[in-house]
């Protein structure tokens, strides 16, 4: 009972301290969340459905092998990665779910794929972060060659010796109802704002009480790419080449709040987040590594 008590007033002390500032950062979250993710998330995952269904990349032969070559992965898994890194995240993870649950991937593949295919789009590094971030558009294109060569570099790290797929005609469930798709991806969406929502608030909070910027760095990168790149382009606390590979590493990590976008379709399908975040922890690395070689030349 007296725990019970301690608890509840913790919980009530707590909430009276940040439900005011919480509010504004809320609403920034989820202004954030409508404004730029929603429109291009929404209608994506609804088109993903309709391709998991009835695309078949897979008999592209030449990308096909090429793609099962370099990442040991059976040809199915290509939709999920060329949808996720044009799409941006959190489509790689839904579609690396929604592959494993109609039986086109193991469970295996689809922990080793989902990192890979849970990247920014190719429009938010190159127009959000370099042109509206950074004002240079050379920025842009720099990371974006450097992230996309780093889940390439990852994919050959963590390959699989074997690439044969054990899916036939029989255990793939192949079939699509369009309701039910624009249903679920609003169910989706809802979720992807509230991941977005609550660490708007976690971001907003820390950076009103922590004062030293240094310490800002790891704990954005960590938690959320938007004000992880943001915070980096603005900031001159480092010089622009640390703050470049900063930057880097936190559109290839992608933080803990595309993690948890990425485990909410991930549980649906069993599949386990472990590996996922060691890949992308690897994939920030070498994100940051690339960059800071690219700036240097």
């Amino acid at each position: 009972m007296a725990i019970s008590l301690a608890m509840l007033s913790v919980t009530v002390l707590a909430g009276s301290l940040i439900s005011w500032e919480a509010t504004e950062y809320v609403k920034e979250g989820m202004r954030l969340a409508v404004g730029c993710v929603i429109p291009s998330a929404f209608p994506f995952m609804i088109i993903s459905d309709l391709y998991l269904a009835y695309g078949k990349p897979e008999n592209i032969r030449l990308l096909a092998r090429l793609f099962s070559w370099l990442f040991g992965l059976p040809a199915e898994g290509l939709s999920a990665f060329v949808c996720g890194n044009v799409g941006g995240f959190p489509i790689g993870a839904k579609m690396c779910a929604d592959a494993c649950l109609s039986g086109r991937l193991n469970r295996d593949d689809a922990e080793r794929l989902m990192p890979l295919s849970t990247n920014p789009s190719c429009a938010f590094v190159i127009g959000a972060v370099g042109i509206g971030a950074w004002s240079d558009v050379r920025i842009g294109f720099l990371l974006l060659i450097s992230v996309f060569a780093s889940v390439v570099l990852c994919g050959i790290l963590t390959r699989s010796k074997s690439t044969k797929s054990y899916i036939t005609k029989d255990n793939i469930k192949q079939s699509y109802n369009f309701v039910d798709s624009v249903k679920h991806a609003g169910m989706s969406c809802i979720s992807i704002i509230s991941f977005i929502s609550l660490f708007s608030v976690l971001c907003g909070i820390i950076k009103k009480r922590v004062k030293n910027a240094l310490l800002l760095y790891p704990i954005y990168a960590a938690l959320e790419v938007t004000n992880a790149v943001n915070f980096a382009a603005i900031s001159r606390d480092l010089p622009e080449g640390i703050r470049l590979a900063i930057c880097a590493f936190s559109l290839g990590f992608g933080g803990f709040s595309i993690g948890m976008q990425s485990a909410a379709f991930a549980s649906s399908a069993g599949i386990k987040m472990g590996r996922y975040y060691r890949i992308k922890l690897l994939e920030g690395v070498l994100a940051a590594s690339i960059a800071s070689l690219i700036y240097l030349i």
